[in-house]
C-alpha cells in the first residue's frame, strides 16, 4: 500500500526518487539531476524543452573540468519575431553548405544543403575523365535548376587511335545538347582543345548531364571532358 504526500518542502539538499532512481539536487540555486550514486549527471526525457533564458549550453561543465569548451546556441537578442529553425532532414554531400531554403513561410528558417556550384554569379567548372574504354553514357554531373551551360571542352590529353571514336555531351533523349559528336576529334594531337559555346536558355529544373561515347574500335586514348556554367541572379 503506497500514500500519497503533499510535499512542500525538504531541507537537504538533495531528494531521491524512488529506490535506485534519480536524485534532484541543488546547486547553488540550480536543479540537478543526477544519478543514484550522485556521481555524474543523468539524461532528461520529455516531449518538449521549453526554456525560458536565450541559450542552450551544450558541455556546460567544459569550465570547470578546464579540457574542453562549450557549445553555446543562443537567441539573436535583436529578434523582433518568433522564428522557427529546421535543419536538414539527413546529411549532405561532403563540402556543401547550408542555406536558406527558397519558398519557407514567414518566420520559418528551414536549412538545406546545396553545393557550391548552387551560388549565384558565379563560374563553376565540372571536369570528367574519358579512357577508350569507357561505356556508354558516362555521368558528368547534375546541372542544378536555372543554370546557364556556358562552355564545353574537351581536351585531348592521349589521341584515341585505332578506330574512329565519337563523343556528344547533352542529357538523356537530348544527347547532343551541349555539344555535338561534330564538334569535336576524339583523334586530334594531345593537348588539342575542342571548345563550344551552346547558347542555350537556362532551364527551370535540374539536369544530370550526360557524355555519350562510342569507342568504334579505338584501342587507346584519354581526354577530359570541362562544362562551365553559372546561375545567372
Amino acid at each position: 500500500m503506497s500514500k500519497v504526500l503533499d510535499v512542500i518542502a525538504t531541507s537537504l539538499s538533495k531528494f531521491q526518487i524512488a529506490i535506485g532512481g534519480v536524485t534532484l539536487k541543488n546547486s547553488s540555486g540550480n536543479l540537478l539531476v543526477r544519478n543514484p550514486a550522485d556521481s555524474a549527471d543523468a539524461a532528461v526525457t520529455a516531449s518538449q524543452l521549453n526554456n525560458s533564458g536565450d541559450a542552450i549550453v551544450i558541455n556546460s561543465d567544459a569550465a570547470s573540468t578546464g579540457t574542453d569548451w562549450a557549445l553555446t546556441i543562443g537567441r539573436n537578442p535583436a529578434a523582433t519575431a518568433a522564428v522557427t529553425l529546421y535543419a536538414p532532414p539527413a546529411k549532405g554531400t561532403d563540402g556543401f553548405f547550408l542555406r536558406q531554403k527558397a519558398g519557407t513561410a514567414a518566420g520559418v528558417l528551414e536549412l538545406e544543403l546545396a553545393s557550391t556550384s548552387g551560388a549565384s554569379n558565379q563560374l563553376t567548372t565540372d571536369t570528367t575523365s574519358l579512357a577508350f574504354g569507357t561505356t556508354s553514357p558516362l555521368t558528368l554531373f547534375t546541372l542544378p535548376a536555372n543554370a546557364v551551360v556556358e562552355a564545353v571542352r574537351v581536351i585531348i590529353d592521349t589521341p584515341f587511335t585505332g578506330g574512329t571514336p565519337s563523343l556528344s555531351v547533352g542529357i538523356t533523349g537530348t544527347t547532343s545538347k551541349y555539344m555535338s559528336s561534330t564538334q569535336v576529334d576524339l583523334t586530334a594531337t594531345a593537348q588539342t582543345i575542342f571548345e563550344v559555346y551552346p547558347g542555350r536558355t537556362a532551364n527551370g529544373s535540374s539536369e544530370n548531364l550526360i557524355a555519350t561515347y562510342a569507342a568504334n574500335s579505338a584501342s587507346a586514348g584519354a581526354a577530359r571532358i570541362e562544362v562551365d556554367y553559372a546561375i545567372p541572379s
